[in-house]
C-alpha cells in the first residue's frame, strides 16, 4: 500500500470519525486492513492491536500520531460528506444493498442538526419521501451519488471503512407509508 493511499485511507476514516460515523471500537478493524494492505507505520501497527471495545483514551493518542505524520486534515462539512459519498459509492458498487437509494439514506443521516452540506441537506430533503408513497421519488439523484468517482481504495479497506456507515441502512426495504424524524 503506497503513502497516498494510507493518506487517503486515514482521511477518510478520521473524517467518519469526525461526523460520528466511526467509533473508537471501529479503529482497529480499520488499522488491521491498513496493515493486510501493507501499511506500515508505527501507531496504525499500535491501533490494530486493540480491542473493539477500545475507547477513545486508547485510540485518541495513536489515530492523532498516525494523522499527523500523514498530515491529515479534516476537510469541513460540505467536503466531508462528498467524501464519505464517495466511500459509500465505492462501497455499494461492490457490495450491492437491500434496499431503495442507498446513498440517500446514508448521506441523509449526515445532515441534522446544522446542515452545513448541501449534499446531506437534499439527501436528508429526498429520504422522508422514499418509503411513503405519497410523491413519486426522482432516483435519478441516487444513480448520480453512486456514480461518485472511486476513491480507488482496495476492496478489504473500503469495507472496512463503510462497515459502521453501512450498518445504519435497514436490513430490509421498509414498507410504504410516511414517517416523520
Amino acid at each position: 500500500m503506497d503513502d497516498a493511499s494510507v493518506r487517503t485511507a486515514l482521511l477518510v476514516a478520521r473524517t467518519a470519525e469526525s461526523r460520528g460515523c466511526l467509533r473508537p471500537g471501529d479503529w482497529p478493524d480499520v488499522a488491521v486492513s491498513l496493515l493486510l494492505e501493507g501499511a506500515e507505520d508505527p501507531a496504525i501497527a499500535e491501533l490494530a492491536g486493540l480491542s473493539r471495545q477500545a475507547n477513545g483514551w486508547d485510540t485518541e493518542p495513536l489515530v492523532a500520531a498516525a494523522c499527523e505524520r500523514h498530515e491529515i486534515l479534516v476537510p469541513n462539512c460540505d467536503e466531508s460528506t462528498i467524501l464519505l459519498a464517495r466511500l459509500m459509492a465505492d462501497d455499494i458498487r461492490a457490495r450491492p444493498t437491500v434496499v431503495t437509494a442507498p446513498m440517500t439514506r446514508l448521506l441523509a443521516g449526515l445532515a441534522p442538526p446544522d446542515f452545513e452540506s448541501d449534499l446531506a441537506s437534499r439527501c436528508f430533503t429526498a429520504e422522508e419521501y422514499l418509503d411513503c408513497g405519497c410523491t413519486e421519488v426522482d432516483l435519478s439523484f441516487e444513480a448520480e451519488l453512486q456514480s461518485m468517482p472511486t476513491l480507488g481504495l482496495s476492496a478489504p479497506v473500503t469495507q472496512a471503512l463503510a462497515r459502521p456507515l453501512r450498518s445504519t441502512l435497514p436490513t430490509t426495504q421498509p414498507a410504504y407509508g410516511h414517517h416523520e424524524h
